[in-house]
């Protein structure tokens, strides 16, 4: 790989024929004074983008990436599917009995992990502390009869889908998502996502620093239906049990639930371990084999929902957990497949392109969800590529 110059603060490497990627990151720093972040990118299994900038930012810092979270969740639950241990179209009562309760007997693990459950929270809802508290919220989330006929909507279980597939994973494989995901793939692969963060990565943790929006971006956060307690969206985003003190702090600052491993939100990562994690799925990576078998990424990333989203009052579309691509995240191909965080985190694997990347920002960016920023990057690492090999796939 070669250097690249810090022009606007960029630093890192790219190879050879990736320099507009660079050029791209470069052109983000100068636009906004407070521009900071880390993007990695690999084709074909060989990592051709590892650049970072910004005040505070190095290659090596981890970071709390929210919901992005999710999507090395639900790595482990597509390797469970491999393997044969979980299947689809079982009942999630099969692995986990008590979750029958309240008419839930015949719900699958295909529409539990598509978000299509009605399941988004739990009332009343949990202060944090109880929250983190694993057994105990899955026990509640046994016992909730769905909020919508499981099936027939979809919306966004921010926080429960974390609940569901650590549960699903500990009654299958005899272990937490969190330790499956190190004993399984982290470990063996090299890859620095911590879906609970052990005491020696805690010196390389940076802080996620706040959103600061505009006073017209204030005013449009306060009409959201996420900070009402009393709406769907409340309940999936735990509204009525948030602190409403004035620090503002993001969630993954928190020691505390860094150490949770909440399998929806707690992960710390770099870009380069969340580019190699979703890479590793897609192609050999350092002489390893792929982790996910074609069938098996073909499975997992097929939509399962489209349409309005109950919780986020927007269209979406989901495959099992992963987010796919669509006019609000243009991660790519229609085979694009990954999942974004609140603070603007995001991580992809395109097997049309044979592509994966993450985009990791310092500070939280508005609206919240995919940075724009970090899937233009996105873009200008797919028109690096060959023609011919963008339009022969």
């Amino acid at each position: 790989m070669t250097d690249q110059l810090s022009a606007a603060s960029v630093q890192g490497t790219t190879e050879p024929g990736f320099e507009p990627v660079a050029a791209a990151f470069a052109q983000l720093l100068r636009s906004e004074p407070d521009a900071r972040g880390q993007f990695c990118a690999y084709s074909g299994g060989r990592q051709v983008a590892d650049l970072w900038g910004g005040a505070d930012v190095t290659g090596d810092d981890l970071q709390g990436v929210f919901s992005s979270t999710k999507g090395a969740s639900a790595i482990c639950v597509a390797l469970l599917i491999q393997r044969g241990v979980l299947s689809l179209d079982a009942p999630v009562a099969r692995y986990w009995p008590e979750f029958a309760a309240g008419g839930k007997a015949d719900v699958t693990v295909r529409v539990a992990l598509s978000h299509q459950a009605g399941l988004i929270g739990v009332e009343p809802q949990l202060p944090l502390a109880e929250m983190l508290d694993h057994p105990a919220v899955a026990a509640r989330l046994a016992a909730t009869v769905p909020h919508w006929r499981p099936g027939k909507a979809h919306g966004y279980h921010a926080l429960t889908i974390g609940t569901l597939m650590d549960e699903l994973t500990r009654r299958t494989a005899g272990l937490p998502i969190a330790d499956f995901f190190r004993a399984e793939i982290g470990d063996p692969r090299g890859i620095d996502v911590w879906i609970r963060t052990p005491a020696e990565a805690e010196g390389r943790v940076k802080p996620v620093q706040p959103l600061q929006p505009t006073p017209e971006q204030a005013e449009e956060l306060k009409q959201r239906d996420g900070w009402v307690p009393d709406s769907l969206a409340g309940m999936a985003f735990n509204a009525a049990a948030r602190p409403r003190d004035a620090s503002n702090e993001p969630l993954p600052n928190l020691p505390g639930f860094r150490r949770s491993g909440q399998a929806a939100a707690a992960a710390v990562c770099s870009a380069r371990g969340l580019a190699r994690l979703y890479a590793t799925c897609v192609s050999e990576v350092d002489g390893m084999p792929r982790l996910l078998t074609p069938p098996t990424v073909a499975e997992v990333t097929q939509i399962q929902t489209v349409g309005e989203d109950l919780v986020l009052r927007c269209p979406t579309r989901y495959g099992i957990v992963f987010q796919k691509a669509d006019d609000r995240l243009p991660f790519g191909s229609h085979q694009a497949f990954g999942h974004d965080g609140a603070g603007g985190s995001v991580g992809v694997a395109d097997p049309w392109y044979g592509l994966a990347y993450s985009w990791i920002p310092r500070r939280m960016s508005f609206p919240g969800g995919g940075d724009l920023r970090g899937l233009g990057l996105g873009r200008a690492l797919r028109s690096c590529l060959p023609t011919t090999e963008r339009s022969a796939r």
